[in-house]
């Protein structure tokens, strides 16, 4: 009996000692070490390396790489890799073309896959790789010109009798547009995408690569000189012979729902299913923002979140492909509001969908970074890319990297602000997009803002200047975070001041490591204190 009364007390003093000092929140664990999601209490998380991760990444661009010239051009973007681990990303979002892995029908080549691994690992970056068998951006679907942006491989773009092109509703075929509605080209390019994953698979054992986007923005023709789809409806469906068929059997379908519909059943899945039995990563497609018709949401015919969402399994997330003013005679946005980029996120939480920035403004405004804490902190979203680095969009002439290597215009306010989110680490990923956690931010940008939010029954205040945002995120009853910049923070714990620890830091993978103390004045219950430059301050009691 002494010794189990001595064994309790000592149990105790362990526990007790543990608050007093702010023993730290551990983020939750998976034992399963590849890229993926699970849910944690009706969140889907992403996990990498056992714990949650957000994936903060730009993306880079592709028309250097030049068809037939794909040995000659593998170094265009390795300037790009050192840029980013100077901007505080901790991923690079790169598109592979299906025509670079397979040059001839059959035989492969990953050159380019290996070398944007070893790139990626030098610089301390992980990985998502666009999958580009179809470009949907630009003229055509499977090549936007022959002399260097080509798609999927020549033998398939070269063969129009094996492999049938798609047909407007004037009967007219279209060369740079292949019909979906034929297998040989779904088997060919299933064979191509198995193998692919497959070389990742066995190459990829410390998972530098994390996602896969599959295809880019999907449509049935692409641009070309119907780029304005909304009023082109011969462009809305593929009128080919097989396609007219299967059309014929999904009445009534209108012709924008049927082609999201044709796309993903005879297409998209068969190329997801084999490649998640090939190796299991997470796969997700975006869309263009925007709405064709009442009550479907994609920039282009073929895209529909909820038919994606109904139709593929395997299938993670829809990523939104938003630029504000993309269009405009002066594609300049000085002035989006918080409550506008919130609608837009907004309209794509349908059903199991992740809410997530596939691709936004990457040029000389704080668009980026206000972006980004409202869809980590306010959606959960896993990941966010602007595009792209060496090219600034809409905006032209605003680059986020310079052809010397050097980060110029936007880089330095998206590195504040994916820095703050770093020091957040798994805690962002983790309680991003639920009642622990609230973003502050102005409602337009450059304001000056104070807001009063509760936080799990804790009153926190944040006043920012000059684009400074937070968020505040409640891991454990007697602990908060608090991460961002050029705010003041007022948190009301309600606890006596000599129980009361401030102290700044970041988390490192599942630990958090103290840096210092803060400047903060603790009264009556009240803490205050300034975040300055981007940083993590962590308060328990």
């Amino acid at each position: 009996m002494p010794a189990m009364r001595l064994l309790a007390a000592l149990l105790l003093t362990v526990t007790t000692a543990g608050t007093v000092t702010g023993q730290s929140w551990k983020p939750a664990h998976s034992a399963n070490s590849l890229p993926h999601f699970e849910s944690l209490k009706g969140k889907q998380v992403f996990f990498a390396d056992g714990k949650p991760f957000t994936v903060l990444a730009v993306e880079t661009q592709w028309e250097k790489l030049l068809y037939g010239r794909y040995a000659e051009t593998i170094h265009v973007y390795d300037y790009l890799y050192p840029a980013a681990e100077a901007m505080g990303l901790n991923a690079l979002k790169v598109p592979i073309k299906w025509s670079m892995v397979e040059p001839a029908e059959g035989t492969y080549d990953f050159s380019y896959v290996d070398h944007v691994v070893a790139m990626a690992r030098q610089h301390h970056l992980r990985l998502v790789l666009g999958w580009f068998g179809h470009y949907a951006s630009g003229s055509g679907t499977i090549y936007s010109d022959m002399s260097g942006n080509v798609f999927a491989p020549m033998y398939i773009i070269q063969d129009t009798r094996r492999f049938p092109r798609a047909v407007d509703s004037e009967g007219k075929p279209h060369h740079d547009a292949v019909s979906y509605d034929y297998p040989a080209v779904v088997e060919r390019e299933v064979a191509a995408f198995q193998a692919f994953l497959e070389h990742l698979r066995q190459i990829d054992s410390p998972r530098t690569v994390l996602m896969i986007q599959v295809e880019n923005e999907i449509c049935v023709f692409g641009a070309g000189a119907a780029y304005d789809q909304r009023k082109n409806p011969s462009v809305w469906r593929d009128h080919s012979e097989a396609s007219n068929a299967r059309y014929a059997q999904k009445q009534p379908l209108d012709d924008l729902r049927f082609s999201a519909w044709n796309l993903a059943s005879q297409w998209l899945r068969p190329l997801m299913e084999a490649g998640t039995r090939t190796y299991p990563l997470p796969l997700f497609v975006n869309f263009v923002g925007g709405s064709l018709a009442p009550g479907l949401l994609g920039g282009s015919p073929g895209e529909d979140v909820a038919t994606y969402l109904e139709t593929l399994p395997n299938l993670s997330f829809v990523g939104v492909n938003h630029y504000p003013t993309w269009g405009d005679e002066t594609p300049a946005p000085v002035s989006v509001s918080a409550s506008s980029l919130r609608r837009t996120l907004d309209r794509y939480r349908i059903g199991r969908n992740i809410p997530t920035v596939t691709e936004t403004n990457s040029d000389n405004n704080s668009l980026a970074p206000r972006f980004l804490f409202l869809s980590v902190g306010e959606y959960g979203s896993p990941l966010f890319s602007p595009w792209a680095m060496e090219t600034s969009c809409p905006t032209p002439g605003e680059p986020y990297v310079q052809e010397d290597g050097q980060l110029a215009n936007g880089a330095f306010a998206l590195r504040e602000a994916c820095t703050a989110i770093r020091c957040g680490g798994p805690a962002v990923a983790e309680f991003g997009g639920t009642e622990r956690a609230r973003v502050f931010l102005a409602e337009m940008p450059g304001q000056r803002f104070s807001q009063t939010k509760d936080l799990d029954g804790v009153g926190v205040t944040v006043a920012g200047v000059n684009d400074g945002q937070a968020i505040a995120i409640r891991p454990a009853g007697r602990e908060m975070l608090i991460l961002g910049f050029r705010c003041k923070v007022v948190v009301e714990t309600g606890a006596g001041n000599d129980s009361v620890k401030v102290e700044r830091g970041a988390w490192a993978g599942d630990q958090w490591t103290a840096k210092g103390n803060v400047n903060a004045s603790v009264s009556r219950g009240k803490v205050e204190f300034r975040l300055t430059e981007p940083q993590a301050v962590r308060i328990y009691w």
